[in-house]
């Protein structure tokens, strides 16, 4: 007869894979819906939790009714808000679904009601809530005369009055106590060949310090004025605070993970690590150091970006040959493409959903769509494209020809090469590629000399190079000096 705690033991297996089993749901606009909205919003992107991305930075967030009838819509049952706008604020459909506009504010995203709203329709949209599902925007922050719409999520409140202020939701002024610097700021290098990472004065380029970590650190990510730092070799994360220049300690990931690849979360909450050794993606919260949740990736993960909204997390596999997207709201993976060979570089447009790949064996970059995870368009490369940078206005792409020893710039646009700059001789096959914030000056790694380049993006010359006394990989520039 089996015992009490055998039979409680498969209980909780059976639970456990059960849970492990259940499938992800999102939002799914009823079709009419997403018809109609899309036929007055043509140039609007529809996302998986149902919103709708739009040119101007903004969404249209769906409303969903308490009780959801499955009538068939008519175009003429639509109501807009504005009542002649051609782009209105909000729309309710005829099936009792609705879509409301977001609106930017300093740097904070809230909801309004149109003033030409009814009352009667206003309470009955307050009966109605967001899906709990929904990518909440970075900085979302709703009035308390809204509250009601929340539903499931954890969205903060303001009061109306506050909401209304012109100052809300600016950031306040950097201070020197935030490890955040007015200056140049500052760029951290890692030498994979020595285990060191590097420190480089952004405005006067001279080397300023140097760690050893005894481990084979990869990936760098700066957030609440530390550098975290993906160690392979050890299967962990160090901490390193650049300004008091020590490490802060680290966290301790499981053996044979071989952290590569680290991205943060735009609001510092979350650490995203490629486990090279499992093939997966941890979630590491910044507070506690702990693992919120693994994800299983494409063979062999390896570099990781962020869109600078923090919807999508980008996860490059070097072995698999794809690009791979986690959504953040539910750290899961919702979908991959394929890539040429053995995809190196990875860049993130600015301001659309867009990552560049360079594949150093195919000898060209993709351009992929992060929203529909397909390759848009090629570039033809040099030989053995690595590092790549997009200009702040995202309209320049630089690309790192490692064979060639050159650095190309192509337009975004027109995908044409624009110029084409030789490196110095005592900077060879470069690797790794960073523009400083104002994209005045390029900083280029060397896998095969001690010796950085400096690329001045206005004169297209190299202004300078610095000698660290290591060969060079991964550059990351932070706030900090």
């Amino acid at each position: 007869m089996l015992s009490t705690h055998l039979i409680k033991g498969i209980l909780a297996a059976v639970l456990l894979v059960s849970l492990c089993l259940l499938p992800v749901f999102a939002t799914r606009l009823p079709p009419e819906s997403k018809k109609l909205v899309q036929e007055i919003y043509p140039a609007g992107n529809t996302r998986i939790d149902g919103s709708v991305e739009l040119p101007d930075r903004n969404l249209l967030l769906p409303l969903i009714p308490a009780a959801n009838p499955l009538k068939k819509l008519k175009p003429e049952g639509l109501q807009k808000y504005p009542a002649n706008a051609e782009e209105p604020d909000l729309l309710i459909y005829e099936n009792g679904w609705a879509h409301i506009k977001t609106e930017r504010k300093n740097n904070t995203v809230t909801l309004k009601f149109p003033a030409d709203l009814p009352e009667a329709t206003k309470k009955k949209l307050l009966t109605m809530h967001l899906p709990s599902d929904l990518i909440v925007p970075n900085g979302f922050v709703l009035p308390k005369s809204m509250k009601a719409l929340i539903g499931d999520l954890n969205i903060p409140i303001a009061e109306d009055v506050a909401l209304m202020k012109p100052e809300f939701g600016r950031k306040p002024a950097a201070t020197e106590a935030q490890g955040v610097y007015k200056g140049a700021g500052t760029f951290a290098i890692v030498s994979i060949k020595d285990g060191s990472i590097i420190l480089l004065d952004a405005k006067n380029f001279t080397k300023v310090a140097e760690f050893p970590t005894e481990g084979t650190p990869s990936g760098m990510a700066f957030v609440d004025a530390r550098i975290y730092i993906a160690d392979q070799a050890k299967n962990r994360v160090l901490m390193l605070d650049p300004l008091a220049r020590r490490f802060l300690g680290q966290i301790d990931l499981p053996a044979g993970t071989a952290p590569k690849g680290i991205a943060a979360s735009p609001n510092g909450k979350w650490l995203y690590v490629s486990l090279s050794g499992s093939s997966e993606v941890a979630v590491i919260e910044t507070e506690t150091g702990k693992i919120l949740v693994k994800t299983k990736a494409p063979t062999g993960p390896g570099k990781i970006l962020i869109t600078p909204d923090g919807v999508y997390v980008s996860v490059l596999s070097v072995t698999a040959s794809e690009l791979s997207v986690l959504a953040s709201y539910n750290q899961r993976l919702i979908g991959s493409c394929k890539l040429g060979d053995v995809p190196t570089g990875l860049a993130i447009h600015p301001s659309e959903k867009i990552a560049y790949v360079s594949n150093r064996r195919s000898n060209t970059v993709s351009i992929v769509d992060l929203t529909k995870r397909t390759v848009l368009n090629t570039i033809k490369t040099g030989n053995s494209p690595t590092g790549l940078a997009i200009s702040p206005d995202g309209q320049k792409l630089y690309v790192a020809q490692g064979r060639d020893n050159v650095i190309t710039i192509y337009d975004t646009k027109m995908l044409q090469k624009l110029q084409e700059v030789r490196l110095p001789l005592d900077v060879d096959f470069p690797y790794a590629i960073s523009l400083t914030p104002d994209g005045k000056h390029l900083l280029v790694s060397s896998q095969q000399t001690d010796t950085v380049g400096v690329l001045d993006t206005e004169k297209l010359e190299f202004s300078k190079q610095i000698q660290v006394g290591h060969t060079t990989h991964e550059i990351i520039w932070i706030p900090a000096g």
